[in-house]
């Protein structure tokens, strides 16, 4: 028989029971049920029941309307594709079954209760639990995979689609397509619900991706429900990035040879691919090596959280994945809808998917793991575009530092998932700072800094991991101390030992599979794809980031800090904030680039998820301003450009040397980079022969040019095309360069035209050298400038006197001024690392010889402060801040320059890294000098 398959979805009743008390039989007595939609979690649809957890009822009545006139003898299957998390099935008053996991798909028959002459009644008793074990001690919440619902609020309910389906009464229960591209055969194992009564044909048609069909027959024997074959895939179309081909194979069973009629059919989708990687540590899809460039995807979506939306939407995000050059998503510790997967085997886009986590290692936890790993593997099994498993993310769930049980577990649960999928790779933990493997496929870690700010420290720690640091893998501790040690530095180099339990080749793949910086999005974007409204979650992250992370007041917080005197409105600094997320992510891949033996990343992460706006896409996949410029980075070959400072003066010498990353099967021989200077007519120039083995980073030239005479700053491009032999061209970037003119630096004149007397005690020798005229005395001087405010100085600026003061240590105040203080950056939301700080610059009465700069970029490398000014109101920010810095959401604003009367006097304060730097660094001269110039005005 045919199957007839009859959809569930649509509008249900749903009835909450907070006590628990009602029953399938006093459901009716429980008031008037709301209307539900499934799929969708109840969360998604309902305002007042964001954050609900405990029981909840679903009711639906159907009347069976498919074709029962054959009077073969089949059954009912009501099929549910996942229901978070305990659930509960009757029909027509008759229990059908319960299922424990809120993942994976689940089959009761309801044969025995289904009615084909009168409607029928389904009713389902759902339970999504919280740690509460006094109301849910059978599975609290800690213990049962969950996934990210700890982050971003609870899941509940029918997630995914329930649908009936009539079945012959033995049938098909699995299909499994194995792909052997060295063989070219694919190994088919077929099982049944039930072992065959007698002799059964399988009839298998085979069609490939041009439509061409090849037929195969296989005799089940009686007392057997399991069969395996080979179906020979000669000449086979691989399923590929750029070529995602798909097979389809059609399975019929029937009880005589020539398959007519059919008791069953079943079909599925198939690729032909292989995953693997190699002695010299590089992933290779298909036996071609390839880089992954990948993002980290939530799977989370605007309407309805958990549950996708429709497959074109699927296709169209995964077409935007393509278009800024990804070609791996890695699904975030949640096992998706199948459909996504579906979408992903279209699109050619390779899948790293993970189990959900748990927060404690019990038991009952371990046998839910295993389960839940068996179950997804064996429900994703055909889909090529899965390559990698997870088990464990960032050490959640488990305590590998000092639990060497949860180290042995994590072992064998890797081995467990090797004997169950070979064909894929595995890794067991995906680390960070703290924690590391024990035994895995790729060596895998991640990392997050904010940007230009802590650049240097991401420099070292990818140069270290490149080297393949011992920190990578399970150590033990010598004693209290020296974990201590290890906790306050994690980075540091050992020597480590190594545990027992570790398993390391020292050829696994490396890669960065998490870093990333945030982009606010474009709130009128966002509110038109919630009608206009406020999304419901602007209420909530208030917990994280000691509430960095909190949207709702965002426009109100960008008034009263005055925000427009550097961005004309909240959307211009919306543009300001994407593009440093493009500043950001491009040096950290250029970095990730330069280094052979890393071999991918996974930037975080696709789309927004709710506040967290580290999306390359915004929650309902707008895309950021920086759209169609990531493709460039996110290439096979990659040309990456480095200089020492992306400032020089006007008329000075610049150097930038220039790397490929070459992955693509592209032949160089003849190739060449062009490149030129934007709007400076006449520098331009070419490196030629480039020569880069396949697979390798190689520094390939170095562009030498004098940087032009210019009588204003700019802000120019330096661009860079590389060319095949035909001119074809291969892969662009740029680099972007401050061209400061002379003039934003020249020692500033006192009123009347006499050079400006600088009392310096720390800096005179710098200054002098600079130019500048040297006071011996504070009294003697026009203006002070010093790295400690002193009461000296104080005292001096309420005489009258003007300072500059270089607020840069911790230490640098040693003078009570009121309301003003300084304050380190790290250990606070300040750091910016991971909710991104954003740091402007107002150039509105000073700063005016810079380019135009807003957001800070990579020209303030080196200078960007370690420590902010504190105590300054939000009405200073009016007139009296000159350049801030705030946190996630337009959150903990502070000042980095502000300026204080005293008395007759003005103080000028600024956090900026400038006087180590003043000797040599262009910008830190040009912005002392501004400085200079704003605090003596109208002396």
């Amino acid at each position: 028989m045919q199957r007839q398959r009859m959809s569930l979805d649509g509008p249900w009743e749903f009835v909450l029971d907070p006590a628990g008390h009602l029953t399938n039989t006093t459901l009716g007595r429980a008031g008037m049920p709301r209307s539900i939609g499934v799929p969708g979690p109840w969360q998604a649809q309902f305002d007042d029941l964001r954050d609900y957890t405990g029981v909840a009822w679903y009711r639906r009545t159907f009347t069976v309307g498919m074709d029962d006139s054959s009077g073969e003898q089949h059954l009912w299957i009501l099929h549910f594709g996942a229901v978070d998390y305990f659930a509960t099935a009757w029909l027509n008053g008759r229990l059908l079954g319960e299922h424990e996991g809120g993942y994976l798909p689940f089959e009761l028959d309801a044969s025995p209760a289904i009615h084909l002459a009168e409607a029928n009644e389904l009713v389902v008793r759902v339970v999504d639990p919280s740690n509460d074990t006094t109301r849910f001690p059978d599975y609290p919440f800690s213990e049962i995979p969950h996934g990210k619902q700890s982050w971003y609020g609870p899941i509940g309910g029918i997630w995914q689609s329930v649908y009936l389906e009539a079945r012959a009464a033995t049938h098909m229960a699995r299909l499994q397509v194995t792909p052997d591209v060295p063989g070219a055969q694919a190994q088919v194992a077929l099982s049944l619900n039930m072992p065959a009564a007698h002799d059964l044909y399988v009839n298998v048609t085979l069609t490939d991706p041009r439509g061409q069909t090849s037929t195969h027959t296989a005799n089940l024997l009686a007392g057997s429900g399991y069969l395996t074959l080979s179906l020979p895939v000669p000449d086979a179309l691989l399923w590929d990035i750029a070529q995602p081909n798909l097979y389809r194979l059609r399975a019929a069973l029937s009880e005589e040879a020539a398959g007519i009629p059919a008791l069953d059919t079943f079909s599925t989708t198939f690729g032909m691919r292989s995953i693997a990687t190699s002695p010299s540590g590089q992933i290779l899809l298909n036996g071609r090596a390839i880089y992954l460039r990948g993002a980290l995807d939530q799977d989370y979506y605007p309407e309805l959280i958990y549950t996708p939306f429709s497959d074109t939407a699927l296709d169209d995000q995964f077409a935007k994945a393509r278009h800024m050059g990804l070609n791996c998503l890695r699904t975030h510790i949640k096992i998706t809808d199948p459909r996504y997967y579906a979408a992903a085997d279209r699109a050619g886009m390779l899948i790293w998917t993970e189990l959900p986590n748990w927060q404690n290692l019990t038991a009952a936890a371990k046998r839910r793991a295993r389960s839940t790993l068996q179950g997804m593997i064996e429900r994703d099994w055909n889909h090529p575009s899965i390559v990698i498993w997870t088990i464990i993310n960032e050490n959640w769930g488990t305590d590998l530092g000092v639990n060497a049980d949860h180290r042995a577990w994590l072992a064998e649960t890797y081995d467990l998932v090797k004997s169950l999928d070979p064909q894929r790779l595995v890794v067991e933990n995906s680390a960070c700072y703290g924690n590391f493997h024990v035994v895995t496929d790729i060596e895998d870690f991640h990392n997050y800094y904010a940007m230009p700010d802590h650049y240097r420290q991401w420099r070292y720690w990818v140069a270290d991991f490149a080297a393949r640091p011992d920190w990578a893998y399970a150590h033990s501790y010598a004693d209290s101390d020296t974990w201590r040690a290890l906790r306050g530095d994690f980075w540091q180099r050992g020597p480590r030992t190594h545990t027992s339990e570790v398993r390391c080749s020292g050829t696994e793949p490396l890669v960065v599979s998490e870093f990333g910086n945030w982009g606010l999005p474009d709130l009128e974007q966002l509110r038109a794809g919630y009608g206009g409204r406020d999304p419901w979650w602007f209420e909530t992250g208030l917990e994280w980031g000691d509430g960095a992370v909190y949207p709702h007041g965002i426009e109100q917080r960008f008034a009263r800090f005055h925000l427009d005197t550097v961005f004309p409105t909240l959307g211009d600094l919306t543009r300001a904030s994407q593009r440093a997320e493009l500043v950001a992510l491009k040096y950290e891949i250029e970095q990730m680039r330069l280094h052979s033996s890393i071999v991918g990343y996974v930037i975080t992460e696709f789309t927004d998820v709710h506040w967290e706006c580290n999306g390359l896409l915004d929650m309902h996949r707008n895309p950021k301003a920086f759209y169609n410029d990531l493709g460039t980075l996110n290439a096979d070959d990659v040309l990456v450009p480095e200089m020492a400072h992306a400032v020089v003066w006007a008329g000075t010498q610049c150097s930038v040397n220039v790397t490929l990353s070459h992955f693509s099967t592209a032949d160089l021989h003849g190739s060449w980079v062009e490149w030129w200077l934007e709007d400076a007519p006449g520098i331009c120039g070419r490196i030629a022969p480039i020569v880069c083995d396949t697979g390798a980073a190689q520094l390939v030239g170095t562009v030498v040019f004098v940087a032009p005479a210019l009588t204003a700053s700019a802000r120019l491009r330096l661009e860079l095309r590389l060319y095949d032999a035909r001119s074809q061209q291969l892969a662009s970037n740029y680099q972007e360069i401050y061209v400061l003119a002379r003039a934003a630096a020249t020692p500033t004149q006192a009123t009347g035209g006499a050079p400006l007397r600088i009392y310096a005690p720390e800096l005179s020798a710098t200054l002098a050298d600079l130019g500048y005229a040297v006071a011996e005395t504070l009294e003697s001087a026009d203006v002070a400038l010093a790295t400690t405010i002193t009461d000296r100085l104080r005292a001096y600026v309420e005489t009258g006197g003007r300072v500059l003061w270089l607020a840069e240590q911790a230490g640098a105040q040693q003078a009570y001024l009121q309301r003003l203080g300084i304050a380190a950056r790290a250990g606070r939301s300040w750091q910016g690392d991971w909710a991104s700080s954003f740091s402007w610059l107002r150039q509105d009465r000073m700063f005016t010889t810079l380019p135009k700069v807003g957001g800070l970029d990579f020209a303030f490398a080196d200078l960007t402060p370690d420590q902010v000014l504190v105590g300054c109101d939000p009405a200073d920010f009016a007139a009296d801040v000159h350049a801030g810095l705030f946190v996630g959401w337009l959150q903990h604003t502070v000042a980095l320059i502000a300026e204080r009367h005293y008395g007759a006097g003005r103080l000028l304060a600024s956090a900026f890294r400038l006087s180590a730097h003043l000797p040599t660094h262009p910008l830190a001269q040009a912005m002392v000098h501004e400085m200079l110039r704003y605090v003596t005005r109208g002396k």
